[in-house]
């Protein structure tokens, strides 16, 4: 005799839960038609005018990926454009990082592009402008080859520019995880703490006569006495400012102010710096003293008169601040806007190419010529 099967009875849903499911099924249904829609129009309408550091890292990110053999194709950048395009992406993505630290107590954050590490002190680790965390472990090399093929190029980017009775120099600035390894998240490990900036300025020292200077060296003799880069932003602060504006004088043979005899006036404590911006966290990292030299305290025996322009990225355009005080007159051109004759137009007396760590690989392919 068989058993008898019970058949299962299949629960109707309430016509609240119904709804809550139809709802549900249309904003999903909408928000991906918006996101077509939004897509669609975008091929259509006239591309919006660029500037030329926008089009400079965009060619960058690109090169990146070509040589890695990943360069999106035709159907990778719609993919792409459709997930750029969705509503409210940017909020989300602020508000989970805000949740996360949350909690987490303060010990974490879900951000693509900073980094919470220790005693809340925050690192950038974006991939698609330079790659600070790789520079951070050792692991992007460059073969001695690839040095010697650098050399040779700057050489000549040297000798074009030296004819025009002009001192060329090139400035090194570290990443702020260089400056303050222990800082870094311990999950966040080293292969190597010997960068491939530093061994890429060392070979440049060693074996031309370019007037190089990487401002590891001098910032980390100073670490122990003052705080030199803000713990919320990707720079340093005025004090770091100072202490890299003395190696570019030094550089071009003019004599140092001392960090000993200048004296930074504290203009408020509860600055929050680029980093704490990106992941929308002004308030909660509202931490650090904002600082300005005092000119009155300068040695006037270190001025010169001479003109200089800095070629470079944001440091380089923080750096005006200290050497217009000890220059005649000093002019800041981001390197995705530079052309060469601007030389000609500006008359200086020295041109420094000004690169931070994260970028060092432009002095392997951005021409100055």
């Amino acid at each position: 005799m068989n058993p008898t099967k019970k058949k299962k009875l299949r629960k109707r849903s309430t016509p609240g839960e119904r709804i809550v499911s139809l709802c549900f099924c249309v904003s999903i249904v909408s928000l991906g038609a918006f996101t077509l829609v939004r897509q669609g129009l975008s091929i259509f309408s006239p591309a919006a005018e660029k500037s030329a550091v926008v089009a400079g890292h965009e060619m960058e990110q690109a090169k990146k990926e070509e040589e890695k053999g990943e360069g999106a194709n035709g159907m990778q950048k719609f993919l792409n454009g459709f997930s750029e395009n969705i509503p409210g992406k940017e909020e989300g993505a602020k508000f989970t990082t805000k949740l996360t630290n949350a909690f987490s107590g303060n010990t974490f954050i879900e951000s693509t592009r900073v980094l919470l590490g220790k005693d809340g002190w925050l690192f950038y680790k974006a991939t698609d402008d330079g790659d600070p965390v790789s520079d951070f472990q050792g692991v992007n090399r460059y073969a001695e080859s690839d040095m010697a093929a650098i050399a040779a190029k700057l050489c000549v980017e040297r000798d074009a520019i030296e004819a025009k009775g002009v001192q060329f120099g090139i400035l090194s600035i570290p990443n702020k995880a260089s400056v303050y390894p222990e800082l870094m998240p311990a999950t966040i490990t080293r292969d190597n703490d010997v960068s491939r900036t530093d061994e890429l300025f060392d070979y440049l020292a060693k074996n031309t006569d370019l007037h190089v200077v990487n401002a590891k060296n001098s910032l980390m003799d100073e670490r122990q006495n003052h705080q030199l880069y803000y713990s919320t932003d990707t720079h340093f602060n005025a004090i770091g400012e100072f202490v890299t504006a003395m190696d570019v004088l030094k550089l071009f043979g003019q004599p140092a102010d001392s960090l000993k005899n200048v004296k930074f006036n504290e203009l408020y404590n509860n600055y929050a710096g680029d980093l704490a911006l990106l992941c929308d966290m002004q308030s909660e990292f509202a931490q650090d003293t904002f600082y300005e030299l005092d000119p009155s305290s300068e040695n006037p025996e270190a001025k010169s008169t001479k003109n200089v322009l800095i070629i470079g990225d944001s440091f380089g355009e923080r750096l005006v601040n200290t050497l217009d005080e000890y220059y005649g007159d000093v002019t800041y051109v981001n390197i995705w806007s530079f052309t060469p004759d601007m030389i000609d137009e500006l008359h200086p007396d020295i041109v420094l190419w000004e690169c931070a760590e994260r970028y060092t690989d432009r002095l392997n392919w951005v021409s100055l010529i």
